[in-house]
């Protein structure tokens, strides 16, 4: 008995369109180790440390579904920046290499697998693009950058260092440990807000050299002089949806009031132009997000926005 199955008389879709076909990054190509590539997506599909509302294992596929909006151009000079009136990743190769076989209940050999399967890209020489998943993902994705030491910058409405769980792996704990682990040549917090921050933990980070930037503080930069925010050398950069305004990322197990606007994350991400040596988006929760999936979307956006800081010339 043969072992592959007959052809298919179904095949790829004609055109670009969003709706048709597998839905990968943008409608990128699957990534496999031989193949050369400037960036690759990596999924993690994983939620077992948040402490309010799950759903974040839907993230990365409904980020990826929300990206085939972005897929009508094709794959060569598809993206212009009407906005700023210029091409971004043109000529880049981006992949998707699917998601990291996430286990329920084994959360070490979970985190084991997401420090793995990141340095597979990072040994291929390109950028990994991460989609949470939670943000306790983070630090083993950190783990993998260690020989390279880069600067930690934290997009987020808080400062994920809490101290009052007796697991040391929830979303509200990367900073510590990536802290505790010596991951990163410097941490920086930025967009900080809230009642849901612990004052004692702030005053304990902030004591171990750790720069918070509250959102205040980040509105009055971002009009003054935003470059002067991020200290020199290459930088990994994570984004907590839930740095954004609830009005247009409610799909978040932790919605803040007084958040940013894309805009305001552009600026700030062009500031770090060819300097991003990975970076993620994190905690998008689609059962909460509103009609139209407008999270989703934004996240998409946000990792091609950072994908074109990593890649672009500066």
């Amino acid at each position: 008995m043969g072992t592959s199955f007959p052809p298919s008389p179904f095949g790829p879709p004609e055109g670009n369109l969003p709706f048709a076909g597998i839905a990968t990054f943008a409608g990128c190509p699957l990534w496999r180790r031989e193949d050369q590539a400037h960036a690759v997506v990596l999924g993690v599909p994983y939620d077992e440390g948040v402490t309010y509302r799950p759903g974040a294992r839907f993230g990365p596929r409904a980020v990826r579904d929300a990206s085939m909006f972005y897929s009508y151009e094709g794959r060569e000079d598809r993206f212009f920046d009407a906005d700023r009136r210029r091409w971004i990743l043109s000529g880049k190769a981006v992949a998707d290499a699917g998601d990291v076989a996430i286990e329920p209940l084994v959360g070490e050999r979970n985190r084991q697998a997401v420090t793995r399967a990141v340095r597979a890209i990072l040994e291929t020489g390109a950028v990994p693009a991460v989609l949470g998943g939670d943000h306790s993902i983070v630090h083993p994705v950190l783990e993998a950058f260690a020989e390279k030491r880069v600067h930690y910058v934290h997009l987020d409405s808080h400062i994920d260092c809490d101290r009052a769980f007796e697991s040391d792996h929830t979303h509200g704990s990367p900073v510590a440990n990536i802290l505790r682990r010596g991951l990163a040549r410097s941490i920086t917090l930025m967009g900080v807000r809230g009642l849901t921050n612990s004052g004692r933990d702030m005053a304990w980070i902030e004591e171990q050299g750790v720069r918070v930037v509250t959102a205040r503080e980040l509105r009055k930069a971002l009009e003054e002089n935003p470059s002067l925010l991020f200290p020199q050398g290459n930088c990994y950069l994570s984004v907590d949806i839930d740095f954004f305004d609830p009005a247009v990322a409610p799909g978040t197990g932790t919605p803040e009031p007084g958040g940013f606007f894309f805009p305001e994350f552009s600026d700030l991400v062009q500031c770090l132009r060819g300097r991003l040596a990975g970076f993620d988006v994190v905690e998008v929760s689609p059962f909460l997000d509103g009609p139209g999936a407008v999270t989703a979307h934004l996240a998409a956006r946000c990792l091609l926005e950072m994908m074109s800081a990593a890649l672009d010339p500066p």
